[in-house]
């Protein structure tokens, strides 16, 4: 996905709450991240909420569901570098996975770009 300044991208189960105040979270069936550029503002929705270096922002975002594994990993598109990763994803087999997509941003879209087979990098810890 080219994301744009303010943005939520992820995924979610089938089973999910989709209508009302949503709280997206792990324990909610939702997997995703989160950038707000007005408050400077780059985070992993989890409970509570895991901020992320802003230097770790993407122009373009991937996201990976490994569903054998129970993950959804996020990397940067143009250098493959890691984000982030959602473990122990929690649905009943066989239910569908939806992406999730969602702006703030009223002056650029997001762009969906095509599905490639990428190997994210793997995590340092520099």
């Amino acid at each position: 996905v080219e994301v744009n300044n303010s943005w939520r991208i992820g995924v979610t189960r089938e089973s999910a709450e989709r209508k009302g105040g949503i709280s997206f979270s792990p324990q909610r069936g939702y997997w995703c991240l989160d950038s707000y550029s007005y408050w400077a503002v780059f985070s992993a929705l989890t409970d509570p909420v895991t901020p992320l270096p802003l230097s770790l922002k993407p122009r373009k975002l991937g996201v990976c569901v490994d569903i054998e594994e129970r993950k959804v990993s996020f990397y940067t598109v143009e250098s493959r570098a890691h984000v982030y990763t959602f473990t122990d994803m929690v649905f009943p087999q066989g239910e569908k996975i939806y992406p999730v997509f969602y702006t703030w941003d009223s002056d650029k879209d997001l762009e969906l770009l095509p599905a490639v087979s990428v190997e994210i990098k793997p995590v340092t810890d520099s």
